[in-house]
């Protein structure tokens, strides 16, 4: 077969494919050069914009570590003197930028700073005799602010910001918590992923004391320089100069260029799709009979597989079922006949109770299977009506349970039902449709669980005048494999079938529960996994809501916290002492702990309901501990308790097993409403 020859048709199309795209191009370069400026001088602003906030946020996550000294000194009113060098240690290794923290009294005298011995020239030192220094400080702490300094030359050496922190206890000026840092490390980690810029920052007295990318060697174009004032504390004078660029000096004619080549990529790109939409073209038409017949053949041969399957895998379950039914009725109809037989030839067997038994057992047996049958030809056929009475779901489940128990714990199995209703509620139903779902379903989980337990579970919600049940029936049994959960509710399709069969019964009981889940306008969700168990969950909707009822509860609502042995672990004894007042309010009294290592030592000889666990310790830290003692004790709810907010030690914490992680100074409406949640007791609901 020849290749049919282009026609004009084909050629114009070729163009048009070409000259779309190359229009498009040429749109596209044309408007990014037109946009360039702009887009250069958002990106930088943008850029500069977002650095300079988490510069400041640095620079106030430093100052705040120093306020919060200041503050417990405040709470305690002078009490905190004897620890706050300890929480200065921690502060030194915590942020890198802190270089020392000291104490200045009021009159201006250093009295103490940490650490000691790289900072011994200014212990003592009176600040009074710095005149660019004692007038702000003064000022600054009788206003109750904060004040930074300039970038400053140290009488003990190097350079660094004073930072002061005024503490006021008994209505005066006690003096300030003051801190020296440098935050070139801090700033450096910020800087490193701006790369592509130039970063430079000046205090108010033009003093560049942070340099990123060499700022000197940056573009010059006042246009893409992003300019901004750090205001760092309340005087509105005292402000860091920030500036950012690019720092690639030809930044725009690099732009410029990148564009050309793209422009020249689109025109070759453009000129390709108008080749390939010609070859296409001469193409097209020889290969769509070819296409169209193909694609027909497959369909037809695709149906005809489908049928074949459905046909193969109807015989196989017809013959599979009644293999299964023939073996199902004859079992309990030879049982019958031959007791029938024994007793005819011994009349004093007769009146033995066993045979009696026996003969009813089986008659029930084949009654039943005679039963389902009828049952699922008259829901298959239509016939099967919906009868509306006045019945109470609850009571339902009350029946089919207590019917049931005396079945599932002759099996060994623990039975759990768990109500999640406080209301009796009335509504206008097919009472013995739902009843024989719940039953049949039921009576599923009982015959293929061995050990274990099974777990039914009813709620219910009302919406106007419908209420709306759920019943979850779990099971610890055999389990469905993946490939046939969604044949379970079929006719002839059984889990458990042929002649290695070790399960009795019909295999209806699923089949006629799914046909009348629908018939109510329900449905039947089932997850399961094979050798572990199953759930079926039934939803359904009944109309005509009304007589709600209280059900009576078996005891009262415990007290909202239980008492509790609760273990305080601190290496701060103010922190342990302001704890324990607390839970002492709440009604519980605690022991404690000073370090991580002497916790795990004291819940070894003692078992605990609440441990609050301090993060940053001697010896061993809050993470370590809380993971050595929760392989001993995995019930125990472990609170951590620390100054550091971050992300990253707040996801530290939960992951070395911690139940919740708490801030200082702690917040009591939170732990108290976490303190609620994990111990205050549920009411208890009469078993039915």
């Amino acid at each position: 077969m020849t290749t049919p020859k282009p026609s004009l048709r084909s050629y114009w199309l070729a163009g048009v494919f070409f000259l779309i795209p190359a229009l498009i191009c040429l749109t596209l370069y044309s408007y990014f050069k037109k946009q360039l400026p702009e887009r250069l001088t958002n990106q930088i602003q943008l850029s500069g914009s977002l650095a300079a906030q988490d510069f400041k946020r640095t620079v106030e996550k430093n100052v705040q570590s120093l306020r919060d000294i200041a503050q417990r000194i405040e709470e305690t009113e002078g009490l905190y003197f004897d620890y706050w060098k300890d929480d200065a240690q921690r502060l030194l290794i915590q942020n890198e930028s802190l270089e020392f923290v000291e104490f200045i009294n009021n009159n201006g005298i250093i009295e103490e700073v940490v650490p000691l011995n790289e900072n011994k020239a200014v212990k003592g030192l009176d600040i009074k005799n710095l005149d660019w220094r004692y007038e702000d400080w003064r000022n600054m702490g009788n206003a109750h602010k904060i004040n930074i300094s300039q970038w400053t030359s140290l009488t003990q050496g190097g350079f660094s910001f004073l930072i002061d922190v005024p503490v006021f206890y008994n209505g005066e000026f006690q003096g300030t918590i003051t801190g020296g840092m440098d935050f070139n490390d801090e700033f450096n980690r910020l800087s490193s992923y701006l790369g592509d810029y130039s970063i430079k920052i000046e205090d108010e007295q033009g003093t560049r004391f942070y340099d990123f990318n060499n700022y000197d060697l940056a573009q010059k174009d006042p246009e893409y320089i992003f300019e901004t004032n750090l205001v760092l504390d309340a005087d509105q004078n005292e402000s860091w100069s920030f500036n950012l660029t690019f720092a690639n000096p030809d930044v725009v004619a690099d732009s410029s260029r990148v564009a050309n080549y793209a422009l020249i990529c689109g025109i070759f790109l453009s000129l390709a799709i108008g080749l390939l939409k010609f070859l296409h073209s001469k193409s097209r038409r020889a290969t769509r009979i070819a296409l169209e017949a193909n694609q027909n053949l497959m369909i037809l041969n695709r149906e005809f597989q489908q049928q074949t399957e459905i046909a193969q895998n109807a015989v196989e379950a017809k013959a599979s079922f009644l293999s299964n039914m023939s073996h199902e009725i004859r079992t309990p109809l030879n049982a019958i006949v031959g007791i029938a037989d024994l007793m005819e030839t011994d009349p004093e067997k007769a009146e033995d109770p066993r045979y009696k038994a026996l003969l009813r057992e089986n008659s029930r047996k084949l009654l039943g299977l005679i039963n389902d049958l009828l049952r699922m030809d008259k829901l298959e056929s239509g016939s099967s009506g919906i009868y509306s009475v006045e019945f109470s779901p609850v009571s339902v489940i009350a029946n089919v349970t207590s019917f049931n128990r005396k079945a599932i714990e002759e099996k060994g199995l623990k039975f759990i039902v768990d109500v999640q209703t406080k209301a009796k509620n009335y509504v206008n139903g097919d009472r013995s449709k739902f009843e024989q779902i719940i039953g049949n379903i039921l009576l599923n989980a009982i015959k293929f669980t061995q050990s274990g337990n099974i777990t039914l579970t009813y709620s219910e919600h009302e919406q106007g005048e419908q209420l709306y049940v759920a019943i979850s029936i779990k099971d610890t049994g055999i389990g469905i494999p993946k490939d046939k959960i969604d044949t379970i509710f079929d006719r002839f399709t059984q889990l458990d079938s042929g002649i290695r069969k070790k399960h009795s019964g019909g295999g209806l009981g699923l089949a006629i529960s799914g046909k009348l889940v629908q018939l109510l306008g329900g449905n039947i969700e089932v997850m399961s996994e094979e050798g572990t168990g199953s759930e079926f969950i039934i939803h359904l909707a009944f109309n005509g809501l009304h007589k709600k009822e209280e059900i009576h509860l078996s005891s009262k609502l415990l007290a909202d916290l239980p008492p509790l042995d609760v273990l305080i672990v601190d290496d701060n004894k103010l922190n342990i002492i302001i704890l324990s007042e607390l839970l002492k309010r709440l009604g519980l009294h605690s022991d404690s702990a000073k370090n991580g290592l002497e916790a795990v030592q004291k819940c070894q000889t003692k078992t605990y309901d609440l441990i609050f666990m301090d993060v940053h310790m001697p010896e061993m830290d809050g993470f370590e501990a809380t993971r050595k003692i929760k392989e001993d004790h995995p019930d125990v709810v472990v609170l951590g308790l620390s100054a550091d907010t971050t992300s990253l030690s707040i996801s530290e914490g939960l992951e070395s097993g911690m139940d919740n992680y708490l801030t200082k100074p702690i917040d009591k409406t939170k732990l108290l409403a976490i303190l609620r949640e994990k111990f205050q007791k549920p009411p208890s609901r009469t078993a039915i």
